[in-house]
């Protein structure tokens, strides 16, 4: 009886032991990446796994799972990934375990919104070029591009070098139409707006052409405007609503752009794109019914326009701009000038406002965010030239109005007289 006694006490003892076992859990092994699957080896006696996924040092996503395969692509991740992963049962979590893939993206069409890449918000006529339509892609268009020089500026960070269709979606009526295509700041091709689709209402049935245009890899500046004279009627007219460039299904490392930067280290203010501020607009006609605008001279001008006859004060051009952020910026000015009946050096000013405003005798400038470079020197008329100088101006997070003026009164007679092909505008540093 004794002898079954001590083996009933061996027996629960060795039962209790085994409930108080320690379990140790391998790390997790054979890791793989493949088409857009992640799998690896199941951990013996683990009942889930801790993962989580890094892009450039930031989690980009992190849970517990049970499976040993994860669908990586429906996580929407992209570029350079570090996976952390561990296998658990209850309290107990095994060694984690590194690894690093790679998640290409697919160049797909992109979608440029006309509106989002529009400079004038005013044609100098108190008419507004965008256009609020129910109908309309993301509710709203362009129109009222009335004069030779106006259009939109697409800036475009492109992941590989190439030939792309670039498809555009307008209105027009007095067909036929036409818009020039330039890129980085070189002619490449015309749109023929042919379709009669009527303007933008309650009717509104967008037609397409298409352009082939080339693209390096890294940003890229694309301009569509209005170019033309008085026999075509500067191009006729023809309202846009949006544009699609063709991707080629090529895959792209998202990472390997970013020596590029995630927005342009500057941006071109092109003066035929922006809003003529001109207090006699009957003083310059020229052949390209903006009365401001000298056109075409062996395309030696960027875009291939120059803004003339800023010679008053208050004259000048006013842009619309949308900063991704509060941020400084230097400006330089591309210009020409030249001394006419005993004027003086022109003494361009920057006035940054948040909205549309006439500015003029009675306006208060010292409310405005206001900076003005020194007298330019003479370049010779039609001889543009980049200023040495640059000034600092702060733009808000959205929307800026920058307005370049001649500011300084000089009775007129002695005003200083200068062309402005087109300011750039450099990012220095966000504020915060």
């Amino acid at each position: 009886m004794k002898k079954i006694k001590y083996l009933l006490i061996c027996l629960s003892t060795i039962s209790l032991l085994g409930c108080n076992e320690t379990i140790t859990l391998s790390k997790v092994n054979n890791i793989t990446y493949s088409d857009g699957l992640l799998s690896f080896d199941a951990v013996e006696k683990a009942e889930g796994y801790n993962v989580k996924f890094s892009h450039l040092n930031e989690v980009v996503y992190e849970d517990k799972i049970k499976d040993t395969a994860i669908d990586v692509e429906s996580l929407g991740l992209e570029g350079n990934i570090n996976l952390e992963i561990s296998a658990y049962y209850q309290d107990t979590t095994s060694e984690v375990t590194n690894y690093n893939f790679t998640v290409l993206s697919k160049f797909e069409d992109v979608i440029f919104e006309a509106e989002d890449n529009l400079y004038n918000f005013g044609t100098g006529k108190e008419q507004s070029n965008f256009r609020n339509n129910p109908s309309a892609s993301k509710g709203a268009y362009v129109g009222g591009i009335d004069d030779a020089g106006q259009g939109v500026y697409i800036n475009y960070l492109c992941p590989s070098e190439g030939t792309f269709t670039l498809e555009a979606y307008y209105l027009a009526e007095a067909v036929p139409a036409h818009n020039d295509v330039w890129v980085n700041g070189v002619y490449q091709a015309r749109y023929d707006f042919i379709e009669n689709t009527g303007y933008g209402g309650d009717k509104f049935t967008p037609a397409k052409a298409e352009v082939s245009i080339s693209l390096i890899k890294g940003w890229n500046t694309i301009s569509i405007f209005k170019n033309g004279d008085n026999s075509d009627n500067y191009g006729s007219f023809a309202e846009l609503d949006y544009f699609v460039l063709k991707g080629n299904g090529a895959t792209y490392n998202v990472d390997d752009l970013l020596t590029f930067g995630e927005k342009p280290s500057y941006y071109r203010l092109e003066a035929e794109m922006g809003s003529p501020r001109k207090k006699d607009p009957n003083s310059l006609i020229t052949s390209c019914k903006n009365p401001c605008i000298v056109q075409n001279e062996n395309n030696k001008y960027s875009n291939g326009f120059l803004m003339g006859g800023v010679e008053l004060q208050y004259d000048g051009v006013s842009w619309h701009f949308n900063s991704p952020v509060k941020a400084k910026y230097s400006v330089k000015i591309a210009y020409a000038s030249g001394e006419f009946n005993g004027s003086k050096k022109a003494k361009p000013s920057f006035i940054v406002t948040q909205e549309e405003v006439q500015l003029a005798k009675n306006a208060d400038f010292k409310k405005y965010n206001c900076v003005s470079m020194n007298e330019l020197p003479y370049t010779g008329w039609n001889n543009v030239q980049v200023s040495e100088e640059s000034v600092e101006i702060t733009l808000e997070q959205g929307k800026n109005f920058i307005n370049c003026l001649l500011l300084e009164d000089l009775n007129n007679v002695n005003s200083g007289f200068f062309q402005i092909d087109y300011v750039d505008m450099k990012f220095l540093s966000e504020i915060e």
